[in-house]
């Protein structure tokens, strides 16, 4: 799957054609086109583009997608081409002088319709890489950073992270990654001469051999770390894993067990990198072999604890789609919210994705609770509170919502009744019933709302329904079961998390 940034403005685009050696194009097609469509600063184009690619991907608003593909002033008028994606996309071939083998090849420009027209943020990929290459830097290579502005000042390492990030690197990353390092050294404090591998090596390694031996297909529902930091040759940790698990019978606790014993030896420590201010905090989690038991460990959660608001918003013509649940730990002085909300925010039919946020002296995100994890044991602690994650199982549209054996009725007699109004009841800006159906139905109604955001409101209604059925030891012991799946952290009911430190 291709990859793109996007940051390229209508000047930078022009820029970039001619620097690439294709002046036909900057001149004859980039030039006039900026020049002539309606909304001109509403475009934006690939970054990470070179001519050997397929097609340079250049994402435009509606209005001027429509004079590209329609006007007859548009350059791209008339040029070989080809649609894609419901009418929202469409591939030019634009002929630019260029021969290769004797023949003249054109350059591939597709150009997509789009309501997002923001630049890149930083991917996962880039994030890591950066935070491998610099504690590699202060830990082998001697690298010293009093502060961040000294990380950009190091004609060896910014450089590099400049290749990394395919451009120039956030302020909030160079800044991330000062307090991560100065973690590293202070509190992890690896061998000098490790590793730091992310891609390939060991990560493929672990992530193959969990997969086919445990039958645990995403690494991270097992170990979320980002990075191995690793002591000499991987290869011998390598071999020593797979025969000490050689055979039908030995369990995920073995490998943990193992792991354990590698990471206190500095030898494979699997790090979690979570983005930071200033200050970074590091944790070891899973490193003590010991199992608590959440029964004897529970937040207290009320019923209030749990938030959805229904106000429509004037921009969107709808709601938010998230719902939340907050909890609060006095012992251990720390906050949590769970935003529920869709996978992907920007597509339609998406199920739900649980992930909290620890507040305070320390915000962070802890990662997604595995939602299977979450549904089985919620329907282990009282067989009446069945969820089912599964967008094809509500309404998607306001007709299907008067008619769907989870829409109007349903919501309306069982789900509000049970959540809304009242000291048992949610935290919520209406209280109304009559007020929310109404506001569910405008919702619905929005050109905005693509089958998914009104959804996936209903869908985290009814998980609070759910949850409701309750007694309210339950409903403690669940949600502290929330907290320690989405943290990746072994208790009595999900004892395998492997061993890891976290940095956040």
């Amino acid at each position: 799957m291709a990859t793109f940034w996007y940051s390229l403005r209508p000047s930078q685009l022009i820029k970039r054609a001619k620097a690439k050696g294709y002046p036909i194009l900057a001149n004859q097609y980039f030039m006039p086109l900026i020049q002539g469509m309606p909304e001109p600063a509403s475009i934006i184009g690939d970054d990470y583009w070179t001519p050997s690619d397929k097609f340079w991907m250049v994402k435009v608003n509606a209005v001027n997608f429509k004079y590209i593909t329609t006007n007859k002033k548009s350059p791209f008028i008339g040029l070989e081409s080809k649609e894609a994606a419901g009418g929202k996309e469409i591939t030019y071939q634009v002929p630019v002088g260029r021969i290769v083998g004797g023949k003249s090849k054109p350059i591939a420009v597709k150009f997509r319709s789009s309501g997002k027209l923001t630049k890149s943020k930083a991917g996962t990929a880039e994030q890591e890489r950066g935070s491998a290459f610099i504690f590699s830097r202060v830990l082998n290579d001697n690298a010293s950073f009093d502060k961040w502005q000294d990380i950009v000042g190091d004609d060896k390492t910014y450089p590099e992270l400049v290749k990394i990030f395919k451009g120039n690197v956030p302020e909030d990353w160079l800044i991330s990654y000062f307090a991560q390092q100065k973690v590293l050294l202070d509190k992890v404090k690896p061998k000098k001469f490790s590793q730091f591998n992310r891609d390939g090596g060991f990560m493929d390694f672990v992530s193959k051999f969990v997969a086919k031996k445990f039958n645990i297909k995403k690494k991270d529902n097992w170990d979320p770390a980002d990075i191995w930091v690793i002591d000499g040759d991987e290869r011998k940790y390598i071999t020593e894993i797979k025969e000490s698990l050689e055979g039908p019978h030995q369990t995920i606790g073995e490998l943990n067990g193992i792991m354990r014993r590698m990471f206190k030896n500095k030898e494979v420590m699997g790090i979690s990198l979570k983005k930071t201010g200033a200050i970074a905090y590091y944790e070891e989690v899973n490193l003590d072999g010991l199992i608590p038991d959440t029964k004897d460990y529970n937040y207290d959660v009320p019923m209030t604890d749990l938030k959805a608001n229904f106000m429509i918003e004037a921009k969107t013509g709808m709601f938010t789609q998230d719902v939340k649940i907050m909890v609060d730990s006095i012992k251990d002085n720390k906050t949590f919210s769970f935003q529920i909300k869709a996978l992907d925010s920007g597509k339609a039919n998406q199920n739900l994705k649980f992930e909290p946020t620890m507040k305070g002296a320390s915000s962070a995100r802890l990662g997604k609770a595995p939602v299977a994890d979450v549904v089985e044991i919620l329907e282990s602690i009282n067989s009446r509170a069945v969820f089912q994650n599964d967008y094809k199982k509500y309404p998607g549209t306001l007709k299907e919502f008067t008619t769907h054996s989870k829409g109007e009725t349903y919501f309306r007699n069982e789900v509000l009744p049970a959540i809304i109004g009242g000291q048992k009841g949610i935290s919520t800006d209406i209280s109304n019933i009559d007020d929310i159906i109404a506001n569910i139905k405008e919702s619905y109604g929005s050109k905005m709302d693509r089958k998914a955001n009104t959804r996936c409101k209903l869908m985290g209604l009814d998980f609070f329904y759910q949850i409701s059925k309750l007694t309210k030891n339950q409903r403690n012991e669940f949600i502290t079961d929330m907290v320690f799946l989405a943290q990746k952290k072994a208790f009595s009911k999900r004892p395998d998390f492997g061993p890891f430190g976290k940095i956040f």
